[in-house]
This record gives C-alpha cells, structure tokens and sequence, in this order.
C-alpha cells in the first residue's frame, strides 16, 4: 500500500467510483437491453404490418389502375394482357394479407382484417365481373357500371386499410410510451447512483486538477511550439504578429519582422544526415535566442527558415539585432563527427506600422527581402521599403509572371527555339529547346535566371508552364498543317510547381487532344535538383504521361551528390549535362572524366545524352570523341523566335521537295 495520503485517496476514492459505475452499468446495460429488445421486436412488427398493409394498398390502386388501362384501350389481345396483370396484382395482394395474418393481433386488429377480408372477396367479384365484361360484347354503360362497382368496392378497402395503418401508429405510440415511463423509472434509480459517484468524483477532481492543470500546459505548448528547437510555431508566430499589428494600428506602436533563411543548411544534410542538421538548428537557435531581447518571439516557421518579431522596436535597433545575429551565425563553427562546418543566415527585414496592410502582406516583404539578400550574396540583411529599387524591380518581375494569362502578355513573353544537333550520326530529327523571354517595359530580355527562383518560390511558375506549353503544342499544330510528315522533338522546361500540381498531367494530356500532334514530337525538360527534391512526384508524372509515348530529359544533370543514384527511379530518355561542367573539359581533367562516366552510364542504361553550353569547335570535337550524342550551345546554334523557326522549316522543306521533284 502506498504511503503517500493523496495517492491512496485517490485509489479509493477511484475504487468507489469504479464499484458505483459499474452498478450503474450492469443496471443499465441489463434493464436498457430489455428495453431495446421490446422496442427493436415492437418496431419490426408494427413496420412488417405497416408494410404489409401499405403492399395490399398499393396492390388494389394498381388493379384499379389496370382495370382503367384495360377500359381506355380497344384491342382485346391488350385487354386479355390486362386481364393476367389483374391476376398477378391479385396474387400480390394475397402474399402481404398472409403476411400480416401471421402477426399476433388484438380484437380491434383482428375485426378489421376480418372486415377486410369480406371486402376483399366482393371486390375479387366485382373486379372479375368488369374485366370479362371488357373482354365480352357487352355494352359500354354494362362496363361502365361494374366499374364502378368495383371502383367503390376498392376505395372501401383503401379505407379499411387507412384505418389498419392508424390502429398500427396507435399500439407503437402507446408501447412507446409505456416504455419511457419504465425507462425513467431506471434513469432515475441511475440519477441517484450517478450523484453518489459525481460527489465522490468531485473530491478525487480538487486533487487532481493541479496535475490536469500541469498538463494542459504541456499540450498547449506542444501545439504551439516546435518540437524539436522549442520555438514558437507557425501558428502561434502568425498569431502574436496579428496581435503586433493590431497594437500598431489601435496605438501607432511599431515593430520589426524578420525573415531569416539559413544558408548552407543543405550541405550539412546531405553529408552528415538529418540527425546532425537537428543538432545544428538546435545550436544555431540558442545562439540566436540568447541575442534577442526576453519579449522577442523567434519562431521555427519551416525547415530552415525562421520569423522573428521585434516588438516595440525601431528600425535601427532592428538592423542592429539583425546585423548581429548575420555576424554571430556565420562566425559560429559547428561540429560533427570531426567534421566542421560554418553556415550564414540571410535575414529579410521590414517595418509593421499602423501602415501595414496586413500580416500576410508584411510576412511576403519579408519573404521578398530575405530573398533578395540571398540573391545579393547571401550573409546579410536586407531591408524591405518602397525606396528599394531593388525588391520594386523584383515586384515588377513577379507581376509580369503573375499576369501570364492576361492579353498582354503575347507582347511581354516570346518563344525561341536553339537548336540541338546529334555529334554520332545523321538523323533527321529535328529537335529544339524551347526558351522563354520576358521583356521589361522598355522591351529589354529580362534574364530568366532574375525572375524564375522567385516566381517558382512564390508558385507563380505552373501558369508559366502552362502558356509555354499551350503556345508550343499549337506552333507545332501550325508546323503540321504545313509539313504533315514532319519529323520534330521539341524540349520544353517544366518548373517544380509543375511537378507538384496535381493537375499537370491531365492538362498536358489534353493539350495533346486539342492541338492533335504527335505524342513523341515532344520531350518535357526537368531540372535534375528540382527532380531529386520532388522525387516520388517527379517519378508519377513521368510514369503518367510515358504511357502516352512522351518523352523527358533530365536538364543540369551533373550537378547533384548522387546523380547516378536516382536515374533508376527516373525513366527518362534523354540526360541534359550541366553547362558548367561541359564548359571547362578542354582544360578540367576532372570535368572531362565526369562526362565520360555520364556517357558511359546512358550507353548502358540506353539514355541518350545531350551536351548544353557548347561555345566552341574544341569543346565540340572532344564531345564528339568521348561519344557524346547531341550538342547545343551558340556554337552550334543562336536561339531563334518560334515563329522564325518554324518559316525557316517550311521553306526548307519546300527548297527539298522542289530538288526532289526536278
């Protein structure tokens, strides 16, 4: 027995109450069990009744029905037909009457089925008598009148019948309320048990609730905390920065949020494991928490991106807090399993006032501002305002992606095509990358490298496909009813959003159908990183539309840990090595072998491979050596307008055919 007072009163009390519950369930399971059995025998008899009845009802509507049928029309080998559906209604009848026979009936019950049956043998008569007067010579008012007499004989059983249905309602009301009154006379044996065992419940509750109180903490703080570093969620980050900017409207107060993205997380990932990069965000938030103020919220908002809410802080002590958690986080050294690291941090930085819209305008500046300080070099802060030429281009930029669909996009977006020519043999096939321009304002080629991380980042890049696609599939349309044997492969690049749109494929599916071209006349392009990060999506598409003989290439292969690794589980066609590999070959031994492994690897799993960025004879001629298939690059073609291209194709095929003719 334990010594500890509270834990043996708490044993017996709890005991009490386990006795008294389980007396109140044996009288409730037992007694409620009986009642349940009678109301479950009493519903299915007063239903197996009530349904009887309701079948020998409609039984007698469907005679007199058959009866009218039989009197409207004039050809007798219809009327003899009637005559047997008459038969058969009767038969019907009789089965749901001897259904109900069966049941246990009282005086009243027994009465009017009585009563039912004397009338049930009139109108057998009467019915008879005005089917063979129908089937006979006699004269319209002969058939009219036992009509007529079979028609009253039938609504006299209709009511009998109505009556019956009632007299059933009737018994159930009345057992159903008998019923009740035995059942409260148990709920009320129960009530008095039940206070007992709540009395004694509420005294073990006063000891208790400093345990359930203690508890309640800790899921609290679970569901508004992260796991692992301990931080504020999302949620709860969302939740105190809504209430920031509330004060910042109601009192003009102003705070600082910050967006803070860890670089070079990845590396220490892939080549320590998950395990030593939870150990490093362990770390890294200490020393981020121990830099801050007691009433700044940090908050773990994704893998390794982080939200920080300065309140009640102005602009400067902002970029000075956020000046020093850059210089402590790059200057920390981690190590692991003898191996050392040093990563940085980028911090996008912007100001809530009683200006700022809303939080989730506030949370995408600072989204906007973090990336824009990685993209000026990573290790820094960047502060999000409206002098910022920088994140205004960067807003420009993204609204011209986001406004893909509008009418002006056809004088904002352009399609090119370059060239890609086969090293090992004479094909005829002609196969072309599809590139895409956006041209600014002044109508300047905006360099996709500034526009698509963004536009992809914030999910703006599946539209973006989708045009590309739409255009491309109806240029080739337009390709096909000038050249209908035209032998063309086309590469257009798909971004991540794409992969992860659940849609993707039903739509390429159907642009397929609507512009009706040739299925292997196109090849879809994905990014090696973008694939191995979206790895089971990346592998759907691909099995989904290879079984409509489309093809794809892997692009920047080359650049990823363990490329080799994943091609097992991606069955493409083509390889697309990475630029700056192929670039450097004349004078980077290192670079040399690794596209002839990359070679060797698509001769055996019958991968074709493509070399990108060629720019000059040498790099071609050592291509062509290691056994290279295809090749692009400005020495072998400049990109040209689609539109371009395709002219070019037709007036080539017209020179051909003119020399064949001749």
């Amino acid at each position: 027995m334990s010594n500890d007072p509270i834990k043996l009163t708490i044993g017996l009390g709890f005991a009490g109450v386990l006795t008294l519950m389980g007396l109140i369930s044996f009288i409730s399971l037992s007694q409620m069990n009986k009642i349940t059995e009678q109301m479950s025998v009493l519903l299915d008899e007063t239903n197996a009744k009530i349904l009887s009845a309701n079948t020998m009802r409609d039984r007698i509507r469907l005679r007199g029905i058959t009866l009218n049928k039989m009197y409207l029309t004039d050809d007798f080998i219809e009327r003899d037909e009637y005559r047997l559906e008459l038969t058969a209604h009767a038969i019907r009848y009789n089965d749901a009457r001897d259904v109900l026979y069966s049941f246990t009936m009282n005086a009243r019950e027994a009465k009017l089925l009585n009563q039912l049956r004397i009338q049930a043998r009139s109108a057998k008569i009467l019915n008879d008598e005005a089917a063979d007067s129908m089937l006979s010579d006699l004269s319209n008012e002969k058939i009219e009148y036992d009509l007529q007499l079979a028609n009253r004989s039938r609504h006299d059983m209709l009511d009998s019948l109505d009556e019956l249905v009632s007299l059933q309602e009737k018994i159930s009301r009345t057992t159903i309320d008998e019923t009740k009154n035995y059942q409260k006379a148990i709920s009320d044996i129960i009530l008095y048990l039940s206070l007992a065992a709540f009395f004694i419940a509420i005294y073990i509750a006063q000891l208790v609730i400093r345990e359930t109180t203690k508890k309640n903490s800790e899921i609290r703080f679970q569901a508004t905390h992260d796991e692992l570093t301990k931080l504020a969620n999302r949620k709860e980050f969302n939740h105190r920065l809504s209430e920031a900017h509330a004060t910042a409207i109601d009192n003009n107060e102003k705070h600082a949020l910050c967006f803070l993205d860890l670089d070079k997380f990845k590396s220490v990932n892939d080549s320590c494991g998950h395990k030593a990069g939870d150990e490093l965000l362990i770390q890294i938030t200490g020393i981020i928490k121990h830099h801050i103020r007691s009433h700044d919220t940090l908050a773990r908002i994704g893998g390794d991106e982080f939200g920080l809410l300065l309140e009640g802080c102005s602009l400067d002590n902002a970029i000075e807090i956020a000046e020093g958690i850059v210089s402590l986080v790059k200057n920390y050294e981690f190590n692991w399993q003898h191996k050392t690291f040093h990563v940085g941090v980028s911090i996008g930085l912007v100001m809530v006032t009683h200006e700022t819209r809303s939080i989730e305008k506030a949370l995408s500046y600072a989204d906007m501002a973090c990336y824009a300080a990685k993209d000026l070099g990573r290790n820094q802060v960047h502060i999000h305002g409206l002098e910022d030429d920088r994140v205004k281009k960067m807003h420009k930029e993204l609204s011209w992606v986001a406004d893909i669909n509008s009418s002006s996009s056809n004088d904002r977006f352009t399609l090119y095509l370059q060239s890609i020519n086969s090293l090992q043999s004479s094909s005829t096939t002609r196969m072309y990358e599809v590139l895409l321009r956006l041209n600014d304002d002044e109508g300047t080629p905006v360099s996709p490298g500034s526009y698509i991380p963004a536009a992809e980042r914030f999910s703006l890049m599946k539209d973006v496909d989708y045009w590309v696609i739409e255009k491309t599939f109806e240029q080739l349309s337009r390709l096909y009813r000038e050249i209908p044997d035209c032998d063309i492969c086309l590469f257009i690049n798909i971004s991540a959003n794409s992969l992860t749109n659940t849609q993707f494929t039903d739509f390429v599916i159907q642009q397929y159908k609507r512009y009706n071209i040739a299925h292997d006349s196109v090849c879809l392009e994905i990014s090696e990183m973008k694939a191995i990060k979206n790895i089971n999506q990346t592998s759907d598409v691909i099995n989904t539309l290879r079984k409509y003989n489309i093809r794809f290439a892997l692009d920047d292969f080359g650049t990823g840990i363990a490329s080799f690794s994943y091609l097992k589980n991606l069955p493409v066609d083509y390889l697309k090595i990475d630029g700056s590999i192929i670039k450097n070959i004349s004078q980077n031994t290192a670079d040399k072998a690794m596209v002839a492994a990359i070679n060797q690897i698509g001769m055996v799993m019958n991968i074709e491979i493509i070399a990108k960025h060629v720019e000059n004879v040498f790099t071609c001629n050592q291509l062509k050596e290691i056994g290279i298939d295809y090749v692009q690059g400005f020495y072998v073609d400049k990109p040209k307008l689609i539109y371009d291209r395709i002219d070019e194709m037709k007036k080539s095929d017209a020179q051909y055919s003119h020399k064949v003719i001749r």
